[in-house]
């Protein structure tokens, strides 16, 4: 079941849109949007709450800052990869996960 099912079910939602942005994402961008309408404010916000923090867990996002003059900083490993993941991201072997 997808994530946006999963929440759509529990939270009794009208609507459900999650999309990451891939690639580069410059600065200021966002690069995530996670929309969700439902009857009431309240469950929506908690849903809305509940869907970007299981794409923060499930997604394999690796962030890699690069600088003016050519440097950059990265390698943290992000809270949905584990230690191989990260090395299959480098190499652009990249799992798929229903959004």
């Amino acid at each position: 079941m997808s994530i946006a099912t999963r929440a759509a079910e529990k939270f009794d939602l009208k609507g459900v849109y999650i999309a990451h942005r891939l690639g580069v994402v410059p600065i200021s961008e966002a690069s995530i949007v996670v929309a969700v309408s439902a009857g009431h404010r309240g469950m929506a916000w908690k849903a809305g709450e509940e869907v970007l923090e299981e794409v923060k867990e499930k997604v394999e996002i690796w962030k890699r800052e690069e600088f003016v003059d050519g440097g950059w900083s990265g390698g943290r490993i992000g809270r949905g990869m584990q230690r191989g993941d990260y090395y299959l991201r480098l190499r652009g072997e990249n799992r798929d996960v229903d959004l």
